[in-house]
């Protein structure tokens, strides 16, 4: 059997990786929930959801810069992540519905939907009946569908974007290993004016994006539409940390430097998904200047002394 030029088993070796880090965090995310953890304090420190759409992006990346395929090599790749993720999904609602237990998976997810929907929908919406496991079952298994096409899509932004990610590779590790000095200072207790310059994410992007905007030419990236790219690439991976370190911080219920103390959580998480927009301005008027002084790079080399 063959999908688009390649057997199954070349697919599940190619995504083994992400399809083990599923299953981690599976398991984590079932023993955190029979442990008994509140289910909006820990829900999204261990979401699948979250880790597999972020698996679909490397995914899409590594596809094309490791040459494993096209586009089309995509789709069963990423059906291999979410069977994976909805394969474990289903075996933990049977579990904890057999066992009794009141986990993540089944009794909290429903409830959790059910408290989400606007009033004039509850009406609509049978959580008794839900609760029925194959109703459940069901669900997941339409979910899985949708999931794998929506999943191809985002693995494609990834794949648009390779050249882009693989240059930018260390700048997120930067971006990473900052909010993690962030939020390890915070809970230690630096004071605010002090910790909060130090580990300053925006400070750092400001630095990453003159850096890899100077870089870009010698890279391949001559053109200032190119610029535009890296920077909205830059401010995604700066929000998504804060965002990251806003929900560890909130979930662990430590003293940090992500959540304003006025604003509640879900209103930050709004303003900084909306900000990447605004951030990526900011961002690409500095790489543009790195740019510009690397593009005359060579020209001042070829000189005479």
């Amino acid at each position: 059997m063959s999908l688009y030029g390649k057997k199954p088993i070349e697919y599940v070796k190619f995504a083994r990786t992400g399809m083990i880090l599923i299953v981690l965090m599976g398991l984590a995310r079932f023993f955190v929930g029979i442990a008994g953890v509140p289910f909006e304090r820990a829900t999204h420190l261990v979401s699948l959801t979250n880790l597999t759409l972020l698996l679909f992006v490397i995914y899409g990346h590594l596809v094309r810069a490791k040459g494993f395929g096209t586009y089309r090599q995509l789709l069963p790749t990423v059906a291999a992540l979410t069977i994976s993720m909805y394969g474990f999904i289903i075996l933990a609602i049977l579990t904890e519905s057999t066992g009794g237990f009141q986990g993540y998976f089944h009794y909290h997810s429903l409830h959790a939907l059910g408290g989400r929907l606007p009033p004039q929908m509850m009406g609509m919406l049978n959580i008794d009946a839900l609760m029925n496991v194959p109703t459940h079952i069901f669900g997941q298994i339409v979910g899985w569908v949708l999931v794998t096409f929506l999943g191809w899509g985002v693995a494609s932004l990834g794949f648009l974007l390779s050249p882009y990610l693989g240059f930018l590779r260390k700048a997120f590790l930067v971006l990473a290993g900052v909010g993690l000095f962030r939020l390890l200072i915070g809970a230690a207790g630096v004071p605010q004016a002090i910790g909060t310059w130090i580990s300053s994410l925006s400070l750092a992007a400001i630095i990453l994006a003159v850096y890899y905007g100077h870089s870009a030419p010698s890279h391949g990236f001559h053109r200032y539409w190119q610029v535009l790219l890296i920077a909205l690439c830059l401010s995604v991976g700066l929000n998504l940390v804060i965002i990251a370190g806003m929900l560890i911080a909130s979930n662990l219920g430590i003293a940090n430097y992500f959540n304003p103390e006025s604003v509640s959580i879900d209103t930050h998480i709004v303003a900084h998904i909306l900000g990447i927009s605004i951030d990526a301005v900011v961002l690409a008027v500095l790489a543009a200047v790195g740019f510009a002084l690397g593009r005359r790079k060579p020209a001042l080399n070829s000189q005479p002394a």
